[in-house]
């Protein structure tokens, strides 16, 4: 087999089946054979965290499992709406697989990780599709309704409340009633759970910051903020050989990829101020790092690069055997 029909092969949704199943299976050994840990502390405002959703490990794993799957899906359904990259490719989507992969602790539970990654991925789709469209104030309300809501399981979500305003600048929406909606969103949901009475002002409490560093397995730990510092080398280096190629492209795909490269820089700098939560981060993290592979390998498009994409998906694998077997 030629060297271009591999690299052919890896961008194709068969190779996406294949990081599927392997993840799949990576999950459920982990979970079987007790080496992932639920990620410490209750987080949230007024919820309990995601983790703690679901009390049988069993459904939280397939649960868990179907959200990844379902954030693929929309990293697909991004790329076939707005041409982030601009070609016919699934290579992002197994790169996100891959990478969640190498971190049993994003897999085999539902996490605050998995719900940050698919709540923003949403709210960043909503604000590709209002681009130049001032009356599409109801996608913005829906975008701050979903982080402020949110906000009620994981504080995390706060700290892109002040990003997705930027990005209704960034999408050339930015009005005084698009500001309003924004606050509307924000609002609402507090609301309607101390209005109606779900909740009483008792039950807001202050998150719980307990840092990774206190699980039982710190080898564990330390080997996911690895993988989280080689996935933010992956983000910059992938980011800087595409550069030079999306500022070429029209105004609303800079506008596209500006959204991507700001969430992911504050993605990059939450998880250094907040390192005690950094594996919170880490999924959301995966995803545009895997948008920002996508990019690089279609634009330096070779038929050796099969060996690249090799590597890097050889180097994920190995780092979830040395969390399994270390």
């Amino acid at each position: 087999m030629k060297a271009a029909d591999i690299t052919k092969a890896l961008h194709s949704r068969w190779a996406l089946t294949v990081a599927l199943s392997i993840m799949v299976a990576s999950a459920y050994y982990a979970l079987v054979s007790g080496v992932a840990e639920m990620i410490p502390g209750n987080k949230g405002t007024v919820f309990p965290s995601p983790a703690l959703w679901i009390p049988d490990a069993d459904i939280s794993m397939w649960v868990n499992l179907a959200v990844i799957g379902a954030i693929a899906g929309l990293m697909i359904f991004i790329n076939k709406a707005y041409n982030i990259p601009r070609t016919i490719t699934l290579i992002y989507a197994s790169f996100f697989v891959v990478l969640e992969t190498a971190t049993p602790d994003l897999t085999v539970r539902l996490c605050s990780a998995t719900l940050l990654a698919l709540v923003i991925l949403a709210s960043m789709t909503l604000m590709f599709s209002a681009y130049t469209l001032p009356s599409a104030r109801r996608r913005v309300f829906l975008v701050f309704f979903m982080l402020s809501s949110a906000l009620t399981v994981q504080y995390a979500f706060v700290i892109y409340i002040p990003v997705f305003l930027l990005a209704c600048a960034q999408m050339k929406i930015f009005t005084f009633r698009t500001v309003l909606a924004a606050l509307l969103g924000i609002i609402t949901p507090w609301w309607i759970l101390f209005g109606a009475g779900i909740v009483s002002p008792s039950d807001f409490h202050m998150p719980e910051f307990t840092s990774l560093f206190d699980s039982p397995d710190l080898l564990d730990t330390l080997i996911a903020a690895i993988t989280a510092g080689l996935t933010v080398v992956l983000a910059i280096t992938s980011y800087m050989l595409s550069l030079l190629k999306l500022i070429t492209y029209n105004a609303r795909m800079r506008a596209c990829n500006g959204l991507l490269t700001i969430v992911t820089c504050v993605t990059v700098l939450a998880m250094i101020a907040d390192f005690t939560n950094f594996i919170c981060y880490l999924a959301l993290l995966n995803c545009c790092t895997a948008f920002f592979l996508g990019h690089m390998f279609v634009i330096r498009n070779s038929p050796k690069a099969w060996i690249v994409i090799s590597t890097i998906t050889a180097i994920y694998y190995a780092i979830y055997i040395w969390i399994i077997f270390a």
